[in-house]
């Protein structure tokens, strides 16, 4: 094998110097470039942008204009005015807190409900009637206790599991109003029944936004 000397030619040192320095050079700017933009894009924080996304400002008309288009029975006006009349949501607040407080507000008329029904229930003289009660009992309290645990898990922006615990209490309406089914008269607890149905419609819709 031949070994040239570089000492001895000079020239090859600064011709092949030159042709491996020359794309560098050309590359520089766009490394330069590259290199602003990793520093750039390394700063920003996925989390960041979800909490922005699930704690974006809005107002009581903003998260009952979401709860008309996904649950039309509920009725922008009806939540509106339940959501309005809680003075910590005057103006703009984050969307997180205005499902916390409706699934307050949801709880709350669920367990005003079971102390109706129990003292529908102590008046109640004929037995049938009794049972149909005790099983609205039941139903409602099982309702508090998912929208309890709704509460928890929105605490801790588990949004999917809070949805879930609603979307189960949803259903306690429904089900008191059909053991009642067969019952003589009319159903007695009609008014506060359809209300809580609705309250947790609004609590789960606005839920459901945030996933």
């Amino acid at each position: 094998m031949l070994f040239i000397s570089t000492s001895c030619y000079p020239f090859l040192l600064s011709s092949s110097a030159a042709s491996l320095l020359s794309p560098l050079r050309k590359m520089r700017p766009l490394f330069s470039l590259y290199l602003a933009v990793l520093l750039t894009t390394s700063g920003a924080s996925p989390t960041a942008v979800q909490q922005q996304t699930c704690t974006s400002p809005a107002t009581v008309e903003d998260a009952c204009k979401l709860v008309a288009n996904k649950q039309a029975s509920v009725g922008y006006d009806f939540c509106v005015k339940a959501l309005g009349a809680v003075t910590s949501l005057s103006g703009s607040v984050d969307l997180r807190e205005i499902a916390v407080v409706a699934t307050r507000l949801a709880v709350d008329h669920a367990a005003s409900t079971e102390a109706k029904i129990e003292e529908l229930m102590d008046l109640e003289t004929d037995p049938k009637a009794k049972r149909c009660f005790s099983a609205c009992l039941d139903v409602y309290g099982d309702a508090v206790e998912h929208m309890k645990d709704a509460l928890d898990n929105l605490a801790n922006q588990v949004y999917p599991r809070a949805s879930a615990l609603v979307g189960g209490a949803l259903g306690a309406a429904d089900k008191c109003e059909e053991s009642f089914k067969n019952a003589k008269g009319s159903f007695p607890l009609a008014a506060v029944d359809k209300d809580f149905g609705r309250l947790a419609s609004i609590a789960h819709g606005i839920i459901v936004s945030l996933e």
